[in-house]
C-alpha cells in the first residue's frame, strides 16, 4: 500500500459517487487508516482535511481544536485500527458539488497504554464543503452501533 500521505487526502474520501461500491469502500478504508497511524496525525493532515470551523461531534471547533482532540485520543489509545464494513460506504460527492456527505459503518479496535483492548462498530458521517476550492470536512459525527468489547 502506498504511503497514506502521498495521495491527496480528500481524494481518499471522495471517490466519485458513481464509482463502484468496492472503490468507494477502498477510499473510505484508506481515509480511516490515516487515523490508525500515529505518524499521520499532525497539524498538516488536519489542516488539509478539515475546514477552519468544524462541527465535531456536536461541538463547534477550529481545525486546531480537532487536532488537539485527535492527539489526546492517540495518546490514550496508541494502537488503533479502523475499517469500513463492506457495503456501507455512501457518498454524494462529485467534482462539481459545493457540499457533500460521505458516510459508512466502521469496525474499530483500540488498545490503551495499559494494554487493555476494546472494539466495536460505529457510524461515521463526514459533511464536506468547499473552502478555497477544496472539499474539507466541516462536520464529523457518528454513533455507536455496537459497544466496547
Amino acid at each position: 500500500m502506498r504511503h497514506l500521505l502521498a495521495v491527496p487526502l480528500l481524494a481518499v474520501l471522495v471517490a466519485p459517487a458513481a464509482a463502484a461500491p468496492a472503490s468507494r469502500a477502498a477510499h473510505m478504508d484508506e481515509y480511516l487508516s490515516i487515523w490508525a497511524h500515529n505518524d499521520a496525525i499532525n497539524p498538516d493532515t488536519v489542516t488539509r482535511l478539515y475546514g477552519q470551523r468544524v462541527d465535531y461531534y456536536g461541538r463547534a471547533m477550529s481545525a486546531g481544536d480537532v487536532y488537539r482532540d485527535k492527539l489526546a485520543f492517540v495518546r490514550r489509545y496508541p494502537v488503533r485500527s479502523y475499517a469500513a464494513v463492506p457495503g456501507t460506504v455512501s457518498n454524494d460527492c462529485s467534482d462539481a458539488t459545493p457540499r457533500c456527505r460521505v458516510s459508512a459503518v466502521m469496525r474499530w479496535s483500540r488498545a490503551g497504554r495499559g494494554g487493555g483492548r476494546e472494539s466495536g462498530t460505529n457510524t461515521v458521517r463526514l459533511d464536506l464543503a468547499r473552502e478555497d476550492g477544496t472539499l474539507k470536512i466541516v462536520r464529523e459525527s457518528g454513533e455507536p452501533v455496537s459497544g466496547r468489547r
